[in-house]
């Protein structure tokens, strides 16, 4: 017989430019893939079919890591040791450290970072069982697809009321697809609660993927009124055929069974949230922030926003891309990396649910918000922003590390403080 996939009697396919190539081949790496898979993908993805033998010699050519040809020891050692020291709580197992290092690049088996982590953190994995934590019911889900129906809901564990440092707090808003779990989007926000601002988020999230899905499903609350009015007038232009009662647009219910995103705020606690929090909170001990100071108050909003986010990024990568535990109870996909189902759902037998939009219909539903994106993600006056950039540059733009958020809030804060002094005694002299 012919091979259609082969060298014998058919043409392989062009091989693409060898730093595409290269990129898909280190994305594959960081998925985690099995060769089948990373076949499959280059084919679907490049039209380029080959065979393992053929594969081994790509990933050798461009050094691409993998689990057989690991770092040496000291160099794992410290590699590891630096994620533990990240996670102040240590509530991060080996599955979870393995998925961060191949997103860095770091191809190391499971089994060594669990030795790493039992010499250098030896209470950490007894802490972590299960029973030692309160759990979340759970139900039984089904989904016909991707973006059939997607959860969204706010977190506010660092909000004013959670941290209790004076003005000042942050909110995390979050979007997750019900079929692969994917986090489809992740920010932090001014107010969390404030309908305007949920709807240019909504608007965001629907911007980055192009499209909007089916039906979304949220908590009952009053900051969700201009989502469900935008949702609304998306399925009325472009699904107008669609039985509202039988597919409906937007769904309200309790909190509790609100699962798959309230699931996510679980994880997102556990993996970077409880570590970020400790860390945020030792404002309130160093004595470096005070909020009676109305330019603390300012540059915490400013500086802290920038490195929640970058965390929450950083989180919504790993999320994506690490490969979950596979449950043959579940009645949908499992064991598979929800960025994979996500882009190849006819391969797993999911359907693709969302509809693709245009972006002048999202600008025409920005202009019916009481105020533009601008204003919504405002978390300074603009003469501050412009003060604090240029602080920021002066201390020559240093990593936003939370580790060293403190650091560059006390550098930053000094060159300020010096500034407005300054002009207020230019003031006077006039």
């Amino acid at each position: 017989m012919v091979n259609t996939a082969g060298n014998n009697g058919a043409n392989n396919g062009e091989r693409p430019p060898d730093d595409v190539l290269k990129e898909s081949l280190l994305r594959y790496a960081s998925l985690r893939l099995s060769v089948a898979q990373k076949i499959a993908n280059l084919a679907e993805e490049h039209g380029y079919h080959i065979k393992s033998t053929k594969l081994k010699e790509l990933n050798k050519q461009f050094n691409i890591p993998t689990v057989r040809k690991p770092a040496p020891m000291s160099i794992i050692t410290t590699l590891v040791c630096d994620k533990l020291d990240a996670d102040v709580n240590q509530a991060n197992g080996p599955d979870a450290l393995k998925t961060f290092l191949a997103l860095d690049g770091y191809q190391i088996p499971r089994d060594t970072i669990r030795q790493v982590m039992k010499d250098n953190a030896p209470g950490a994995s007894k802490a972590r069982y299960p029973g030692n934590k309160e759990k979340i019911v759970r139900k039984n889900l089904t989904a016909l697809g991707v973006f059939q129906e997607v959860h969204c809901d706010g977190h506010e564990k660092l909000s004013t009321a959670a941290l209790r440092m004076g003005p000042v707090g942050l909110s995390d808003y979050g979007y997750r697809d019900k079929a692969t779990g994917l986090v489809a989007y992740l920010v932090v926000v001014p107010d969390a609660r404030h309908s305007a601002v949920i709807g240019h988020v909504f608007l965001d999230f629907v911007q980055e993927h192009g499209a909007f899905p089916l039906q979304i499903t949220v908590d009952k609350g009053s900051e969700t009124g201009e989502m469900y009015a935008a949702q609304t007038a998306l399925r009325k232009i472009f699904t107008p055929d669609l039985d509202p009662l039988q597919w409906p647009s937007f769904v309200a219910i309790k909190s509790v069974n609100n699962i798959p995103i309230e699931n996510l705020w679980k994880w997102l606690l556990k993996t970077i949230g409880r570590s970020l929090r400790e860390i945020i909170e030792d404002g309130k001990t160093n004595g470096l922030f005070n909020p009676a100071n109305q330019i603390h108050i300012h540059l915490f909003h400013w500086l802290w926003s920038k490195i929640v986010q970058l965390k929450l990024d950083e989180f919504k990568l790993y999320w994506n891309y690490h490969t979950p535990r596979k449950n043959p109870k579940k009645a949908m996909i499992s064991g598979i990396p929800p960025i994979e189902l996500y882009r190849n759902p006819e391969t797993y037998g999911l359907k693709r649910l969302s509809t693709p939009v245009d972006q002048a219909t999202i600008d025409a539903l920005r202009d019916n918000l009481e105020y533009d994106r601008e204003e919504a993600f405002r978390w300074v006056p603009d003469d501050f922003d412009i003060a604090a950039t240029q602080a920021y540059e002066t201390i020559n733009r240093p990593k936003l590390d939370p580790r060293r958020g403190w650091a560059i809030f006390a550098n930053m804060a000094e060159l300020l403080q010096d500034a407005d002094s300054m002009e207020s005694e230019h003031e006077v002299s006039m």
